[in-house]
């Protein structure tokens, strides 16, 4: 008995004690207020999680699912936490040394917070910069893949913008290096997820014009008129693809 008592002092004797949450002193503050209260402080933490759509072991020191009170919130070994540090330094000098120095300001005035680049992703980037950056590492199918996951995780929310430009102006970098098709699947992938933008059925006709194919042109432009009977641009692409050359008269 005394044995056993003995093995489970020691055991004990050895488990860390947990910290506790929310803590009742807050350490190791460098930017934000030395006197900001502790609610305070979480719900400025929680506003930086939405966003950068991140959890707190972005920049705190532990584990995803592991207890908040088993967190190292103190420890600065993440380097996420001075690149944080530093971004809060930025945002303050935007707010009040360059916005508050315009002559004219609209009112209310305009505030850049977080989530004013961060629309709640980790790195800023505009979708085209990423849908470039996947296409320079492994071509067009993971340029591809890249935008449908970013559709599938992302669509919806304000993170990055899935409308009829962004894709097209991806395809016209590609086209202007000089690789067409791979190009081109970014016009039909464009067009087929969104069936309904006369822009993308446009794009995708005036890209397959660079390539000599009337017929699919054709197909495109049609399609575009089909959504827009009105404008005046796809008519005329329909009227001149569909007349007759004198070679087809004869």
């Amino acid at each position: 008995m005394k044995i056993r008592l003995a093995a489970l002092l020691t055991c004990t004797a050895i488990v860390p004690a947990r910290a506790q949450f929310p803590p009742a002193q807050l350490k190791n503050l460098k930017v934000l207020p030395a006197d900001i209260g502790v609610s305070a402080l979480i719900d400025t933490m929680k506003a930086f999680t939405r966003a950068l759509g991140v959890r707190c072991s972005y920049c705190h020191v532990g584990r995803e699912g592991q207890d908040l009170s088993e967190y190292d919130f103190v420890s600065d070994a993440r380097a996420a936490k001075e690149k944080a540090r530093d971004m809060l330094r930025m945002v303050t000098a935007i707010n009040t040394q360059y916005l508050a120095a315009l002559p004219v300001r609209r009112s209310p005035v305009i505030m850049v917070n977080c989530a004013t680049c961060h629309r709640g992703t980790p790195e800023p980037r505009p979708i085209q910069q990423v849908i470039l950056t996947a296409y320079a590492a492994g071509g067009a199918d993971s340029a591809e893949a890249a935008y449908r996951a970013l559709r599938t995780r992302y669509y919806g929310s304000a993170a990055y913008d899935f409308g009829e430009v962004p894709l097209t102006e991806v395809a016209d970098v590609i086209a202007a290096r000089g690789t067409a098709a791979d190009a081109m699947r970014l016009y039909q992938l464009n067009a087929e997820l969104l069936p309904t933008s006369g822009f993308a059925f446009r794009q995708l006709g005036l890209a397959y014009l660079e390539q000599h194919d009337t017929a699919q042109a054709l197909t495109a432009f049609r399609k575009r008129l089909e959504l827009q009977p009105n404008n005046p641009e796809a008519k005329q692409f329909v009227d001149q693809l569909t007349r007759k050359t004198p070679a087809q008269r004869r």
